[in-house]
Formats: structure tokens, sequence, C-alpha cells
């Protein structure tokens, strides 16, 4: 599976289970971020640099969607996978 297909998978994962994605430029303001998840305001969400590779935003996503619960959600077992080997 490439990239951009694991990638619409781990995004269409972390919208159902309401998380919010941000693509944004996280090295605007000078300071470096590699982004990945948070809770801000009381809401799940999960930023990532939009000048990132898309090998890279797969990596961000899965590591953050590997810090959430994900049982009960039908994960094609090649992008559980990618999910499961990330260490946060």
């Amino acid at each position: 599976m490439n990239d951009l297909t694991l990638l619409e998978h781990l995004e269409t994962i972390a919208q159902r289970l309401g998380i919010e994605l941000r693509y944004e430029n996280l090295g605007m303001s000078g300071i470096r971020s590699e982004g990945g998840y948070c809770r801000l305001a009381g809401k799940d969400m999960i930023l990532i640099n939009r000048k990132d590779s898309p090998r890279r935003k797969v990596t961000i996503l899965a590591r953050s969607l590997n810090r959430v619960n994900l049982e009960g959600i039908f994960i094609p077992p090649a992008v559980r996978k990618i999910i499961e080997e990330q260490v946060n």
C-alpha cells in the first residue's frame, strides 16, 4: 500500500473517531514542532505539518492514532499494523 493510500485510510479513521485533523504550517512561527495528537479546549485533534512528506504525515497520524482506543472500528490489517508499530 502506498503512502497516499495509507494516509487516506488513517484520515478516515481519525474522522470516524471524531478527531479533528489540522494541516498547518507548523514551522512558520520559528518553533519547530513535529505535530501530533493533542487535546485543546476539550477537543481531540491531530496537528500535521502541511509541508511534510506523505511518509512523514503517515508516521505522525499513525503514532497519534496509536494513543487512542481503536476497539470496535474496522481497520484494514495493513493499516492496523502501521498504527501498532508506532511508539509514542
